[in-house]
């Protein structure tokens, strides 16, 4: 299946990568998420509902990674044969 960010997904990531950056003052674990984003994404693009929760009130599938530190939230539409990320966030940020 194809992955597809929408837009405020991807904005937070890449917000994410830099606050971490400039928390650490290296690029050391921005590069650790990324690498973690990217496993998630091959995973979830074979099997989308292996490993995933449903959130009924959300209508989305979650799925948390890099130990349990983040979380991705995502629709699968199976007729387009697509995967949409709608939220990246920390698991330490209020829950949606």
């Amino acid at each position: 299946m194809e992955i597809k960010w929408i837009y405020d997904a991807e904005e937070d990531y890449y917000n994410t990568l830099t606050y971490w950056y400039k928390h650490n003052g290296s690029y050391t674990y921005s590069e650790k998420i990324m690498k973690a984003v990217e496993v998630l994404q091959r995973e979830i693009a074979k099997n989308p509902y292996f490993l995933a929760k449903y959130s009924e009130h959300l209508g989305m599938y979650r799925r948390n990674f890099l130990d349990n530190r983040f979380v991705i939230y995502y629709k699968v539409i199976e007729d387009k044969n697509r995967i949409e990320i709608h939220y990246f966030r920390s698991t330490k940020q209020r829950p949606l």
